[in-house]
């Protein structure tokens, strides 16, 4: 049977993985929190100061926005496991791979400091294609 093509949205990527073995707990790096699309002045003002700070990014992934904040879970222990897996969060429980910041870019869109989120609000607001970012990935601004 062919494999089912995937659409622009769908950040999976194939993979024989099915547990977390062996990963450097990626996830429990970084804390997301779901977010609205800024719609006025002060929503846009209000996100581009928080993007001033470190460790602190917007992404977007399939049209929905989120704050990400680069902060690991005081339950990760040195070895990179888990020390309450028998009692982790349902959230915790849910996210396996593929979905996973594991298996490369997991969002169509991030946002590390006010001046890119402006330039890709401007350019959609003028209804053109917003700019490319300045080829940044996720990474700590603190690092």
């Amino acid at each position: 049977m062919p494999e089912k093509k995937r659409g622009r949205d769908d950040k999976t990527k194939p993979t024989a993985v099915k547990d977390c073995s062996d990963c450097p707990a990626m996830c429990c790096h970084d804390l997301t929190i779901d977010i609205k699309k800024p719609r006025t002045r002060y929503d846009v003002d209000v996100l581009k100061w928080k993007l001033n700070y470190e460790n602190i990014g917007v992404y977007i992934r399939n049209r929905r926005w989120h704050l990400i904040v680069k902060s690991k879970c005081q339950y990760l222990g040195e070895d990179n496991l888990c020390t309450i897996y028998d009692r982790r969060d349902d959230i915790c429980r849910n996210h396996m791979p593929p979905n996973c910041e594991r298996f490369g870019e997991w969002y169509d869109r991030m946002f590390t400091d006010p001046e890119d989120l402006e330039a890709y609000l401007k350019a959609e607001k003028q209804g053109k294609r917003p700019p490319r970012a300045k080829g940044r990935k996720w990474a700590s601004k603190g690092a």
